[in-house]
């Protein structure tokens, strides 16, 4: 039997459950570092690494993830739950809420990556890091751990650029192959579009995103049958400051 993906179980344990699922080069320590906040709000925080060493006899896909998040609540005893997904864990959280309708609640998506389709509306650096991924993975995790060195940018606060500086140092403990490996699955086709999501989703962008810009969330906006899209100040690092927002959104 595999092992559960590494996770944590914090806030309110009687609460709301809620999973969250980190961005790409970060891991389940990516988050606000207070986590009081989700016990304030009654919130079950359960957050679940993608990061780490390959999974023996698994290939990354979308669909396989829903299914590592089936094991975790699961285990954990969680019928109903919201979920959300920063960045590169945005199409992960909406194949959990396409993988299980009846019991994922709520999707908060917060300046996520986007479809194959809209792939162009990545940075240069991002699509081309993506193309190596694609037909050379081990090169392209040189590529990555190279970037995942340098400086996290800053999210405004002290206590959160520690928290996402100590998530990008977890993120590559093992180094970069998960990555690769994910981005390359996330330039493949899904095996579910967003019209099969039919929950709510709550989409979460800051004005000046250029790592995930606004046009993304729009093309989410007309693809996805229950959509709200929350255009807010501020850049791709927006989860760290409306961290208490997004989970009440998805608690709800």
């Amino acid at each position: 039997m595999q092992p559960l993906p590494t996770h944590d179980d914090v806030g309110d344990p009687s609460g709301r459950p809620v999973v969250y699922l980190h961005g790409g080069g970060d891991s389940r320590l990516s988050r606000h570092p207070d986590d009081s906040i989700a016990a304030e709000l009654g919130v079950r925080l359960v957050a679940i690494d993608r990061c780490g060493p390959a999974r023996h006899g698994r290939r990354r896909t979308l669909l396989a993830w829903a299914d590592e998040v089936t094991a975790v609540v699961d285990a954990l005893g969680i019928e109903r739950f919201g979920v959300v997904g920063w960045s590169a864990g945005g199409p992960h959280a909406l194949a959990v809420a396409a993988a299980l309708p009846e019991r994922a609640t709520r999707v908060g998506l917060v300046g996520s990556m986007p479809t194959p389709a809209g792939a162009g509306a990545l940075p240069v650096d991002v699509r081309r890091v993506t193309r190596v991924a694609r037909l050379a993975p081990r090169l392209a995790a040189r590529m990555l751990e190279r970037w995942g060195r340098q400086p996290v940018a800053s999210t405004g606060d002290p206590m959160t650029d520690d928290a996402y500086a100590r998530g990008r140092v977890e993120s590559f403990r093992h180094g970069g192959l998960w990555l690769a490996r994910e981005l390359a699955c996330l330039a493949r086709p899904w095996g579910f579009e967003p019209a099969d999501v039919r929950v709510p989703v709550t989409l979460w962008w800051g004005e000046s995103d250029h790592v995930c810009p606004p046009s993304i969330a729009r093309d989410y906006a007309r693809a996805l049958p229950n959509a709200e899209l929350r255009l807010v100040e501020g850049n791709h690092q927006l989860l760290f400051a409306r961290w208490r927002d997004i989970l009440a959104d998805a608690a709800s």
